[in-house]
């Protein structure tokens, strides 16, 4: 029996919701410490917080800002430097103590900076699994420039979050080469799929599944109320029914469920929501925000599969969903010529238990 810390970014939920994949296929002959800040810790608590063999930790971490229900570029950077000159050392410092009291076998960090330093402080290799180091990794000649050039910038905050990795994981729902000087140290993988979206059987119901994040302009809500079929929005809270859409709270077992069974799903462009909606061969009208760089990008690859469209959030009219559910059957064949089942998760559970085999991770 192995000791396995693992550590995670906290924004969103598909952090967290990677690491759960992982913490399901190995809780029962491993040791499992999770360091979770934000949403992350939230929603790692409801499985984790009084369990008898995972041990779950609350951590700071950093966060996006918002100004009128909007990504606020600068004031997230300025956040960043905030975070990583008067919190992160303290953070190192209190992860360091954790690795040298309990020892641990094998670490892992999802997008989070302090664990990584904590363990190169005590002189022990880490492994990474993430999404946003396809910024660096993956040939993205299919994007326009401006993306392109978006994508390098955003691949310098990647390497500042830590860079002396012994394996890079990168999990993603799009495929792409490696570029060459990484195809020694990288290795992509599909992704990560909890067990109770694994575990399902899916059907067609008539009605539309979304996810938007709390900062969602109204204008937005008003013109998805106006679908031809019914929606079912979760992450704007419990409301009044408006148009044709209902309101839920976020509930992981029932939005499984309805994930399974809607016809398609109208979401904001995070990679993990993605992967689970190919893995179902659920087709996406991804809504990713203007300045969010990362999830246009996501969106660019979902249209290029031919699995689904997208529209930036902010463009986002009644028009666009018109035109989404008229190609429902030929984005649903695409998926289930393409990635369809398609998951990483035994490929990243294989590496850690080969880490945790091998001499130079053992007390």
């Amino acid at each position: 029996m192995a000791k396995i810390f693992m550590s995670m970014s906290g924004e969103g939920r598909g952090h967290a919701t990677r690491i759960r994949s992982i913490v399901e296929r190995i809780r029962h002959k491993h040791q499992v410490t999770l360091f979770a800040p934000g949403d992350a810790y939230q929603f790692l608590a409801s499985n984790y917080a009084d369990s008898n063999d995972v041990r779950l930790v609350e951590i700071q971490g950093m966060k996006f800002h918002y100004v009128k229900r909007r990504l606020h570029l600068m004031k997230t950077i300025t956040e960043g430097f905030r975070y990583r000159f008067l919190v992160l050392n303290r953070l190192v410092n209190q992860l360091e103590q954790e690795i040298r009291e309990h020892k641990p076998d094998v670490i892992l960090t999802d997008f989070e900076p302090g664990l990584p330093r904590a363990a190169y402080r005590c002189g022990l290799p880490y492994l990474s699994l993430t999404h946003q180091h396809f910024l660096l990794a993956y040939d993205l000649s299919i994007l326009p420039a401006r993306l392109r050039f978006s994508a390098k910038m955003m691949g310098l905050a990647v390497r500042l979050h830590y860079s002396h990795q012994q394996v890079t994981m990168i999990s993603s729902f799009f495929k792409s080469e490696l570029r060459d000087h990484w195809k020694e140290h990288a290795i992509s993988v599909g992704p990560m799929i909890r067990p109770e979206v694994r575990n399902q059987e899916t059907c067609e119901e008539n009605y539309l599944l979304s996810y938007l994040r709390k900062n969602t302009p109204q204008r937005v809500v008003e013109e998805l109320s106006h679908s031809p079929v019914p929606v079912k929005v979760y992450g704007l809270g419990e409301q009044p029914p408006l148009g044709n859409i209902t309101f839920h709270e976020i509930d992981p077992v029932q939005f499984v469920n309805d994930m399974t069974n809607c016809l398609g799903v109208v979401s904001a462009a995070g990679n993990q929501l993605l992967g689970e909606c190919m893995y179902l061969g659920k087709p996406v009208l991804a809504l990713p925000e203007k300045m969010h760089h990362e999830q246009l990008i996501n969106s660019y690859f979902l249209r290029h599969m031919g699995c689904g469209n997208f529209v930036t959030l902010e463009r986002f009219t009644r028009d666009d969903l018109k035109m989404f559910l008229e190609h429902q059957q030929k984005y649903r064949t695409q998926i289930e010529k393409t990635c369809l089942g398609h998951e990483g998760t035994e490929q990243v559970v294989a590496v850690l238990e080969k880490h945790a085999q091998a001499p130079d991770s053992s007390h």
